[in-house]
């Protein structure tokens, strides 16, 4: 989750930062994210010990 403040410090919106390891239909998990680490570019890798994937997410153009 991403949480978006006011100027005034005061919560304005709450948004999902990155999701889709969970199936909606079944309630089951795809996966399971259980450790984050940023790069020196700003990206995010995150590691998926159930799918043994490691996802790197970054902004921008797609490099």
């Amino acid at each position: 989750m991403v949480t978006f403040l006011n100027q005034d410090g005061s919560v304005r919106e709450h948004r999902a930062f990155a999701e889709g390891w969970l199936d909606a239909e079944t309630n089951e998990y795809l996966g399971r994210p259980v450790d984050v680490s940023m790069l020196r570019d700003g990206s995010l890798l995150v590691l998926d010990d159930h799918a043994g994937a490691l996802y790197r997410i970054c902004y921008g153009e797609r490099r």
